[in-house]
Formats: C-alpha cells, sequence, structure tokens
C-alpha cells in the first residue's frame, strides 16, 4: 500500500524556491582543467627526456673552461714614430678679436634704461644697442650691451657676476682679420 501522507500541503517540507532566471541554465566550461595541465606537463618531461636521450647531451662538456682571462692590447708602434706635416698658409689667420656680453633685449628703450642703470651698479660698462629683429624688421629692439673685453677670461668674469645676480648672458665674439 502506499502512503500518501508525504504529499499533503501540511506534510510536505518547506523549501525555498529560487528564481532560475538568476541561475546559469548549463555549466560555465573552463578552457584548461587541471587533467590536462597534468596532461601538458607530462608530455613536457616526456619530450625532454626523450631529448635528453636521443640527443645526448652533456651540460658539463659545453660549459667553457676560463681561467685567469688576460687582455692584450698591440698599438702600431710606428703611430709613436710617424710625423704629420700640415701648411699653415694660408689657414691660420691673425684676428683681432673682442669679445661683448648681451644681458637683456627689450621691446621699449624705457625698460633698457632701467636694466641699463641696475648694471652700472653692478661695475659693468654697460650700454643700450638700437636693433632690428629678423622677424619683425619694422619693430626696434634695444639690446643691453656690456663690453668689449678683451680677452676670454674678462668676459668669463663678468658673466659669472651676472649670472650671481640672476641674469642669463650670452656671448659674442667680434673678430677682424690683421
Amino acid at each position: 500500500m502506499k502512503d500518501f501522507a508525504k504529499k499533503h500541503p501540511i506534510n510536505k517540507s518547506k523549501t525555498r524556491r529560487v528564481k532560475t532566471s538568476l541561475r546559469a541554465k548549463r555549466e560555465l566550461n573552463q578552457p584548461l582543467k587541471i587533467k590536462h595541465l597534468f596532461v601538458i606537463a607530462a608530455v613536457s618531461a616526456l619530450l625532454l627526456f626523450a631529448s635528453n636521450q636521443i640527443l645526448q647531451t652533456n651540460v658539463v662538456k659545453i660549459r667553457g673552461d676560463v681561467s685567469n682571462p688576460t687582455i692584450e692590447f698591440l698599438y702600431p708602434v710606428e703611430l709613436a714614430k710617424d710625423t704629420v706635416l700640415i701648411e699653415l698658409e694660408g689657414i691660420v689667420v691673425e684676428e683681432d678679436c673682442e669679445y661683448l656680453i648681451q644681458i637683456e633685449s627689450y621691446g621699449k628703450r624705457v625698460y633698457a634704461q632701467e636694466q641699463l642703470s641696475s648694471l652700472l651698479s653692478l661695475g659693468l660698462e654697460s650700454y643700450v644697442e638700437k636693433t632690428f629683429s629678423s622677424k619683425q624688421p619694422d619693430k626696434p629692439l634695444f639690446r643691453v650691451m656690456s663690453g668689449p673685453y678683451l680677452n676670454k677670461s674678462e668676459v668669463n668674469n663678468a658673466r659669472e657676476l651676472l649670472i650671481k645676480n640672476g641674469r642669463q648672458p650670452l656671448i659674442y665674439k667680434k673678430c677682424t682679420k690683421v
């Protein structure tokens, strides 16, 4: 005889229903399962063992034996004995050079005059020179210049003094052939 008591709604166990719309209908397929990784590892180990047996490689025999390497430089001795003659006529010309320093360029003479007064307080011989720009030939520029200096030592000393006072000077060299 069959027991129908469990079919009655009072006797049924209360289980929660989960909406099937939120659950995946099929299992996720992993691209590589653990058994596949074991197979790949076993095949690679088998290949390494087979290549070692077939090729009969021995790493110890391949490794070189180097003890106390020495490097020897051989320079040709003839280079020290040989002389090279150069004709200096026409190449070297005596030049009379003087050096100038450009401190700054301004578009208005008033600003150049202000810079000039601060340079005179430093003890540098300075002047304002009117020039024209290559980009705007109709617009005059006023350069604050210092010099002339007769040698590089003097111009470098003046340049260092200007750098210490927060300026970025440019050095010009004017030469005339004698």
